[in-house]
């Protein structure tokens, strides 16, 4: 029942509890009060019927969502709900159907989105229905009865050729002592850059922080997950590629970097230099401006080469030779600091397909010698 009252301004005042809330309509006349408290009602049976408008839920669920974000995903994350309040904005949560979510997901499919991407677009849309069913008295989830478009392209980081990895084993020196932590310990970069002399102690690296770049400057974060708190033995080849080269640094010096992590430009420079110095970089068919001018008085190019090879796919090489030398899943979970052991799992499905690879190869050299 609403509440009528005349203020000291003149104005008359009704309150009334609109789906749990308080709302208060003034006007000069009792008959403008009732317009807008009834224009409130009608709009509050069409917003239950509709739902919550999308672009609403989805703001909210971001100011919610970012805090908990790590720095390094949330541009990632925040793109997908952007793309998402764009496909449905000026609906209501319970106007959008799993055929609708599908529409648009296709449409991603179309243009030549790759797996990983549409499966984040999915992900994201479900967390929203979850935060709005959770938080906002929403009851349903459409993305639950939602399957992805099937054969959509899923892109694999190639692995090292034989030639890069016997390269990188044979080049420790200098700034080659990060890839060959990369080999033989298989930390991700972020963890790599964040080690510390005091991090490397009792024949074992214990892995409690990560470098994050906020643009080109370098921050400490804890790790992805807490699986990813690890210690990781440091095996005979990086005990020799270690050497005495920790001997002058200070127990909080970092390994790379001195009295502060790496700067993700120095970082990739290092990284660029270190594989032209091994004859793995090659012209990316991009070029710059040198400032110079030849005889002529044309501008002079320069050409931008790039790695063959990145820090991750080292990574990736020790998860292989953790298969190829039969370390249990569990056990190369715990080394690799996976939160799932799924992931990990994935690596021993590759091994067992290149494993057939090899098994047809020894098989036509037996029947055709």
């Amino acid at each position: 029942m609403a509440k009528t009252k005349k203020r000291a301004d003149g104005l008359i005042e009704r309150c009334r509890v609109i789906d749990g809330k308080t709302r208060h309509f003034y006007g000069r006349t009792a008959k403008e009060v009732q317009a807008k408290l009834d224009a409130a009602l009608i709009e509050a049976s069409t917003r239950r019927d509709r739902g919550d408008p999308f672009c609403e839920v989805a703001e909210a669920f971001w100011r919610t969502k970012e805090p908990c974000i790590k720095y390094g995903s949330r541009r990632g994350y925040r793109h997908k709900v952007e793309l998402a309040k764009g496909w449905f904005e000026g609906q209501g949560m319970r106007e959008i159907t799993s055929t609708d979510i599908n529409r648009e997901l296709m449409h991603m499919a179309a243009q030549g989105y790759a797996y990983k991407s549409i499966a984040g677009q999915k992900s994201v849309l479900s967390l929203i229905w979850q935060y709005w069913c959770a938080e906002m008295n929403g009851d349903t989830n459409p993305c639950t009865l939602l399957k992805l478009p099937q054969g959509l392209p899923q892109k694999k980081r190639r692995a090292p050729t034989e030639q890069e990895i016997a390269d990188v084993k044979a080049h420790p020196e200098g700034f080659g002592l990060c890839p060959a932590i990369m080999m033989y310990a298989g930390l991700r970069l972020g963890e790599v850059m964040a080690l510390q002399k005091k991090d490397l102690a009792d024949g074992a690296i214990r892995v409690c922080k990560a470098v994050v770049w906020h643009n080109n400057y370098p921050e400490l974060e804890d790790p992805k997950t807490d699986s990813a708190y690890r210690t990781v033995p440091i095996l005979k080849p990086l005990q020799d590629a270690l050497g005495s080269r920790l001997d002058d640094l200070a127990d909080d010096d970092f390994i790379f970097g001195g009295k502060k992590p790496m700067t993700k430009s120095r970082y990739q420079n290092a990284w660029l230099q270190y594989s032209i110095g091994i004859g793995h970089a090659h012209d990316s068919g991009k070029r710059y401006k040198t400032g110079k001018k030849s005889k002529d008085g044309a501008p002079l190019y320069k050409a931008i080469m790039e790695p063959d090879f990145t820090a991750h796919q080292l990574r990736h090489e020790f998860a292989s030779v953790l298969v190829e030398c039969q370390i249990s899943p569990q056990v190369a979970k715990e080394l690799m600091g996976h939160a799932d052991i799924l992931t990990t799992q994935r690596w021993y499905v590759e091994a067992k397909a290149s494993a057939v690879d090899e098994a047809t190869r020894i098989l036509n050299a037996h029947f055709t010698a």
